[in-house]
């Protein structure tokens, strides 16, 4: 199934959660913020399974001045 990542799409199997797409794609475990068809996920949620045209938002946390 199709699901899209910061506006590319992505194939997954039905199976993929939130958390197993992010490893997958090589987002950090932490600093890291998503989004789940313009909600946001805390990470407990990160264990949902994903359906077929989800959306996902994720924004990396930046440190700076």
């Amino acid at each position: 199934m199709i699901v899209v990542v910061n506006e590319q799409r992505v194939q997954v199997d039905e199976q993929t959660t939130v958390a197993g797409l992010l490893a997958s794609l090589g987002f950090p475990d932490r600093g890291i913020a998503v989004a789940l068809d313009d909600s946001v996920l805390p990470r407990s949620g990160w264990a949902t399974r994903l359906s077929e045209g989800a959306r996902l938002e994720v924004v990396t946390a930046v440190q700076g001045g």
